[in-house]
């Protein structure tokens, strides 16, 4: 009995002498995670993420979403030839109301001035329109007769204009010498770029 019981002690003593200078557990594994973790710092800084790109903001403006000058402006969705233009600039028409026209100031900021002109859905079909553009007084577009159907893209370049004006202006419709109600004149999505 004696020698087992100095046998057991002699291996414990061995026992806690390789947990001790090993450390506890058998692995490689257990061993490493044993050992209290280490970190080192870096003195290569990582750039920031590019930001994303975006399609508005300071490089586009709907002309929409500025304020004209002295008038105020029909704006939002409305539909020419089957396709609804959300940042539209419309006007009304009959016999009794025949020109209107809407000032931005654009401060010299922008390019480019880009938009669709045509009569809206559900219009007179023999109502014709014309649409004009006028920078800083001098006139830079004119349609010709623009009627129901497929509407015309417009594209001007705006580059130093203080102030655009755009204009909407009944030809000619049925029952044009009454006060009856001829369709709207839409801008569709008018857009700044720079």
């Amino acid at each position: 009995m004696m020698l087992v019981s100095g046998l057991g002690v002699t291996l414990a003593i061995v026992g806690l002498v390789v947990t001790l200078i090993v450390g506890p557990g058998s692995g490689e594994a257990d061993s490493d995670s044993a050992l209290p973790p280490t970190t080192t710092e870096s003195s290569v800084s990582v750039p920031a993420p590019a930001p994303p790109a975006t399609t508005t903001g300071a490089a586009q403006q709907f002309l929409a979403e500025l304020t004209p000058v002295g008038t105020t402006a029909y704006t939002g969705s409305i539909s020419v030839n089957g396709v609804a233009y959300p940042h539209a600039i419309y006007q009304q028409f009959s016999g009794c109301s025949t020109e209107v026209s809407h000032t931005y100031d654009l401060n010299r900021e922008w390019s480019r001035f880009s938009s669709v002109i045509g009569v809206a859905d559900g219009g007179n079909t023999e109502s014709a329109l014309q649409f004009s553009v006028v920078a800083d007084g001098k006139s830079v577009f004119t349609s010709g007769n623009i009627g129901v159907g497929v509407p015309p893209k417009v594209e001007i370049p705006v580059a130093g204009v203080e102030n655009l004006t755009i204009a909407f202006t009944l030809l000619d419709g049925a029952s044009s010498s009454s006060c009856t109600q001829l369709g709207n004149g839409v801008w569709g999505d008018p857009t700044l770029t720079k």
